[in-house]
């Protein structure tokens, strides 16, 4: 059975169609790249297979149950998300930061979880910073804090929207090198991505969406070197030239 399976996904805003009819099924331990320009729709899928965005029409189907306004809550707590800008509360210390939702969502004790969240810390290799407040912390600090709260709470599988896209050049590679452990780790992940690189080493399945339909879905070296489609290699050309 696939993890999740999107079927005939439209999303609108108003006019706008965004979304034109999305087919795809993510098995266990696959680890999908969503590549496209800005505007494609990969952040507006992300946000519909969790449910922070209602589909238009068509469903989002999670290990057999499809996802509704009902049960969202509890399948969110099995869907890990990492979004473009870090979201920590600023008040709380990453330690804080991390244990929250176990605590209050999961009602488990403070001993319990900041042991778990201390794990986190070291496998994020920020086992120093755990008084660290937000503001404290580097954007690549920051956003692996963010992962290692996406993981507190044992998601089946973890959605990231764009991760490093917020970041300073040089603070890439930090956190591009924590979601690269995640895959050898055997996590289920969605990414949307400009990183060519990582969707080329990381990657199971790369997608090219491109106005709002998934134009390639194939193995990285077929898509990222040998693409059938014109659209993919003109996309591909623009980006590898920024490189």
């Amino acid at each position: 059975m696939s993890v999740l399976t999107i079927k005939d996904l439209h999303k609108s805003f108003g006019s706008n169609e965004v979304l034109k009819g999305i087919d795809l099924k993510v098995g266990e331990g696959d680890v999908v790249a969503l590549i496209g320009a800005s505007g494609s729709g990969k952040s507006t899928l992300l946000r519909c297979v969790n449910r922070l965005e209602a589909p238009t029409s068509g469903g989002v189907t999670f290990r057999g149950d499809p996802v509704t306004p009902e049960n969202v809550n509890a399948i969110r707590r099995q869907i890990g998300m990492v979004f473009q800008r870090f979201n920590l509360f600023p008040h709380l210390t990453a330690l804080g930061n991390i244990t929250l939702a176990p605590r209050k969502v999961l009602k488990r004790s403070e001993e319990e979880v900041a042991a778990e969240g201390r794990a986190l810390l070291k496998q994020v290799k920020l086992e120093a910073k755990e008084e660290a407040y937000p503001g404290e912390l580097s954007g690549g600090q920051q956003q692996r804090v963010a992962i290692a709260r996406a993981l507190a709470l044992k998601p089946a599988i973890m959605l990231f929207d764009e991760p490093t896209s917020a970041l300073d050049p040089e603070l890439v590679g930090e956190v591009l090198e924590v979601m690269r452990d995640l895959a050898k780790s055997g996590m289920t992940m969605i990414v949307a991505t400009h990183e060519i690189a990582f969707a080329r080493d990381v990657a199971t399945r790369v997608l090219f969406l491109d106005n709002g339909l998934i134009l390639e879905d194939g193995p990285p070296e077929q898509v990222l070197v040998n693409p059938r489609e014109p659209r993919t290699r003109e996309f591909l050309a623009r980006v590898l030239s920024k490189t």
